[in-house]
């Protein structure tokens, strides 16, 4: 049976994403994970070069990996995490799920997705692998949201899934890489440090 709850399915969430850059979206979202999943910790991960996308990040992985070091600052519970930067290549999931089981296997991690990112599971790579191995949390939002027949459509086992509901500010990366390209002011989209070390290193200037 499906749980909309708070019941505990899991202690460390897992929040991956390009993160280029790390906006206030991503941390409203892992701070709202860290309750309504009943998460103690919440890992947002930088990958190092994204599956889906035809085109490289913009910033540097060590850039990308230190704005989110400079986010998470002060937030108790949300970490920053360097696994898939570290490992390097086309970060898969499926990869991620099995180094993190080899390295703590007694610990769970629950992965973290959007459903919009739900809805293109069976084109991750190693898809039924993933949806066996892995454990998720998928996070409606009002617009996306998902009903549990649709997840089980698309191979999400109720007993290694979560369906929690989130309330968050509509912000995309591109965004703030539109604005600073521009040369308007960013501070209202992501954290001040974040904004600073934009600025400092110049990254997405024209």
């Amino acid at each position: 049976m499906w749980s909309f709850s708070t019941i505990r399915s899991a202690e460390i969430g897992i929040l991956g994403g390009t993160f280029d850059p790390v906006h206030n979206g991503h941390l409203a979202a892992a701070r709202q994970l860290l309750g309504v999943a009943n998460l103690d910790q919440v890992w947002l991960m930088p990958n190092a070069t994204p599956p889906h996308r035809t085109a490289a990040p913009v910033a540097p992985a060590e850039d990308r990996i230190r704005m989110v070091e400079l986010a998470v600052a002060g937030h108790e519970g949300l970490l920053p995490s360097r696994i898939e930067v570290d490992r390097g290549g086309i970060s898969y999931t499926i990869d991620t799920v099995r180094q993190l089981a080899r390295e703590d296997p007694r610990q769970r991690f629950a992965f973290l997705i959007g459903s919009d990112a739900a809805l293109q599971i069976r084109s991750w790579h190693d898809a039924d692998a993933l949806l066996d191995e892995g454990y998720f949390v998928i996070f409606n939002r009002p617009e996306t949201a998902l009903a549990p027949k649709t997840l089980r459509e698309l191979g999400f086992a109720p007993a290694r899934s979560r369906i929690v509901q989130l309330d968050t500010p509509a912000i995309a990366a591109h965004q703030v890489r539109d604005r600073v390209a521009r040369g308007a002011p960013i501070d209202d989209l992501v954290p001040g440090a974040v904004a600073d070390y934009i600025r400092t290193h110049k990254l997405y200037q024209v």
